[in-house]
């Protein structure tokens, strides 16, 4: 006994001794002076998989030197390639397609950046290794793009794939009971139909119209001709090599060695020394100095009830309402903080989080002011939490937005219980307590009853709306329904107030503000960092989950996955502000 208990004083001895003298090694790490960018350097884009919003460094990072590559956000990718422009070190900028799934609107903003820095003048050059119609977007804007021999251009237009489960059910004994108000409001229906429905079909052509007409109209104004010449190049696709630069889709075809030596000379260097954007944003960009401070609180992922962080993962995995909230209130507490960007990229979740979450958006516009800015999808209550009065809503042209509905879905496994040998008795006391049992169907007053507390959450969300945007409450049902937009169609039906990505909302709070448009802000990044311990104490979960979704079988699957496994977490709480689907196209 007496060993057992001078083990157990040791061993918090040592945990005492060890963990102050941990952080301080990684304090020590990280505040080492900064490395500078070489006198003449290439910025070096790499577009491969997708770039993240909000960014916690991993401990491997945390504790790394300046020779490795953290990961980047999109606000320091876009700000590092703007910031570049008027850097005299930086000679050019190169871009290489390596397999992009940022998202339509992101894949805007970062062109946007690329306009901005071709406005220096200095050379912007693209290398396509393995390229698909993300990769093409950006990279088209170059001045020159060149391919890998023996590669392919994976641009042939965009398709839509739907899939359903309700056969799956069916043989499992499973029935998927819809309810829902808003005839677009298709969330549940992968779950209760084998087909797209009328409504449905009548939304995804629309946005795949929308979008595809950007892609034609983004490819014509780097490479010239009209967007119906393209149209009809794209008929064609996919493309080899040696047919992309005869049809005038890229410029040459050479092996990166060679593109290098090209670029060198473009660039007016004599050894090319490319240096990635997420080490040079480390080296060369700071938060800004000015007389006030703007933040940009990031608002990502499905919203659900209580925290954001996934208890068998540790991840902020989710948009949770109490971790939203908390990050709101300091916010309007902190007097340094002159306004707040609400930068969204969720397709809703929890209908009653949702409500929570906008009562703390709406307090905070009403003492400092708020803009809204739109990544990929603030759709149904990643809307709704956007609509406050006054406070004006910055989307991108491929924004997935809108889908104004409520849905809620309950699982009859009746049958599947019985093919399992496995029985039930149900015992009552009052009219409807088993309205949610998984033993049987609902019966008509239970359903009726459910609908009218479908609706009448339904009815809030359009009051809600149309407060914000200054509506009579049948106006925005007209655009309401669970009907999804995209950023050029809700702009044209008074869904958002403006185009545009970071900078305009930027230009907007500082408007907002009183601050002149000249000056300069200072911008900070929300939800902050957690701290090196709470990381350490998750970070093998971390590591663990993020391993489990870059495997290359789960690549094509994980946007569905992602949305699947946030409308399940989101649905434990009941009815839902939830997008009825997250748009990849391909």
């Amino acid at each position: 006994m007496r060993n057992f208990l001078l083990g157990v004083l040791t061993g918090i001895v040592l945990l005492l001794l060890l963990v102050p003298l941990f952080a301080l090694v990684i304090w020590a790490v990280g505040s080492g002076s900064r490395p500078s960018v070489p006198s003449e350097a290439v910025l070096d884009l790499r577009l491969r998989g997708g770039i993240p919003e909000f960014v916690e460094p991993d401990l491997p990072e945390l504790l790394s030197f300046a020779d490795s590559t953290p990961t980047t956000d999109l606000y320091t990718v876009t700000e590092a390639i703007r910031f570049a422009a008027d850097d005299e070190r930086i000679k050019a900028l190169m871009i290489r397609g390596d397999g992009s799934w940022a998202g339509w609107a992101k894949a805007q903003e970062v062109r946007w950046a690329i306009q901005d820095f071709k406005e220096s003048g200095k050379p912007v050059w693209a290398y396509l290794e393995i390229a698909g119609r993300e990769d093409y977007y950006i990279a088209s804007l170059a001045d020159k793009v060149v391919m890998q021999p023996e590669s392919f251009l994976d641009l042939k237009g965009l398709r839509i794939e739907v899939m359903f489960f309700k056969g799956t059910l069916d043989k499992l004994g499973i029935e998927a009971d819809l309810i829902r108000s808003g005839k677009y409001k298709s969330a549940g229906e992968p779950f209760s139909r084998t087909d797209i429905s009328p409504e449905w079909r009548e939304v995804l052509e629309s946005s795949l119209d929308e979008l595809y007409a950007q892609l034609l109209t983004g490819i014509a104004e780097g490479r010239g001709r009209d967007a119906e010449h393209w149209k009809s190049v794209l008929d064609n696709g996919p493309f080899t090599s040696p047919d992309a630069k005869e049809i005038g889709l890229v410029d040459d075809v050479l092996y990166i060695d060679a593109f290098r030596d090209q670029l060198s000379e473009a660039a007016s260097v004599d050894d090319l020394n490319t240096l990635s954007v997420s080490r040079y944003a480390a080296m060369a960009l700071s938060p800004g100095r000015g007389s006030e401070t703007v933040a940009i609180l990031h608002a990502n992922g499905p919203i659900v009830s209580g925290s954001s962080f996934d208890p068998y993962t540790g991840m902020r995995s989710y948009l949770g309402s109490d971790t939203f909230i908390s990050q709101v209130n300091r916010l309007r507490r902190d007097d340094d903080v002159a306004g707040v960007i609400l930068r969204v990229d969720s397709p809703g979740g929890d209908a009653i989080a949702s409500d929570q979450m906008l009562r703390a958006v709406r307090r905070l516009a009403e003492e400092k002011p708020v803009v809204v800015s739109m990544s990929n999808v603030a759709a149904s209550g990643g809307y709704y939490i956007a609509a406050a009065p006054e406070v004006p809503i910055i989307a991108y042209p491929g924004t997935q937005t809108g889908s104004i509905g409520v849905f809620t879905m309950m699982l009859n496994l009746r049958q599947m219980y019985d093919k399992l040998g496995i029985t039930k008795e149900v015992l009552t006391r009052g009219r409807f307590a088993a309205i949610d049992s998984d033993y049987k169907p609902m019966s008509a007053p239970e359903r009726e009853k459910l609908r009218a507390y479908v609706d009448a959450i339904y009815n809030t969300f359009l009051s809600r709306v149309a407060e914000a945007r200054d509506e009579d409450v049948e106006a925005i049902h007209e655009l309401a329904q669970g009907r999804v937009w995209i950023g050029s169609q809700a702009l044209e039906n008074g869904l958002i107030d403006e185009l545009g990505g970071f900078r305009a909302a930027v230009a907007a709070i500082k408007d907002a503000a009183g601050v002149d448009e000249d000056d300069s802000v200072r911008v900070l990044t929300y939800p902050q960092a957690r701290s090196v311990l709470e990381r350490l104490f998750s970070q093998g979960r971390d590591v663990a989950a993020r391993q489990l979704l870059e495997v290359p079988v789960l690549g094509r699957f994980r946007e569905t996955w992602a949305h699947l496994d946030g409308w399940l977490a989101a649905a434990r709480s009941g009815p839902l502000y939830m997008a009825p689907y997250t748009l990849s196209v391909e």
